[in-house]
């Protein structure tokens, strides 16, 4: 899969059944629908949130595909009782949503999920785990 933000490749990161498209380039991040669910499981405001998803005019950001379909994605306000809230790219024929760097830990703490350490625990050891290749510090 290509990232749809700077259309490099993208790696599936696997974590407690839970798995994540990341972009090793940009950051960002493609969820599933299952996988937003699974993520947010236990969250006060998963439904909220769900229900509050709005289509946004995009304040001039730029369209992107969807990585599977390629068909232009739309911008949503995600949002709880129409706050502020956070605007992401979510697929027309509901293949998933696109995140782009540093939105996936906004999104957790819009949720206001009861056991945010358990799941920022998750979005560490998925994302700053042990680092493998020439860089990493067991090489040292």
């Amino acid at each position: 899969m290509q990232c749809p933000a700077c259309e490099r490749p993208i790696v599936a990161l696997e974590l407690n059944q839970i798995e994540v498209d990341h972009c090793l380039n940009c950051g960002g991040v493609w969820l599933d629908p299952d996988e937003m669910d699974l993520l947010l499981e236990g969250s006060a405001g998963r439904e909220e949130i769900r229900a509050n998803m709005r289509p946004d005019d995009g304040g001039g950001e730029r369209v992107l595909d969807c990585p599977l379909c390629r068909k232009k994605m739309e911008k949503v306000r995600v949002d709880r009782n129409s706050g502020a809230g956070l605007r992401v790219d979510r697929c027309v024929n509901g293949h998933g949503t696109w995140l782009d760097g540093g939105e996936l830990h906004a999104l957790v703490a819009l949720s206001d999920f009861p056991a945010a350490d358990r799941i920022h625990e998750f979005l560490s050891a998925i994302f700053r785990g042990p680092r493998v290749g020439p860089h990493s510090s067991s090489d040292k």
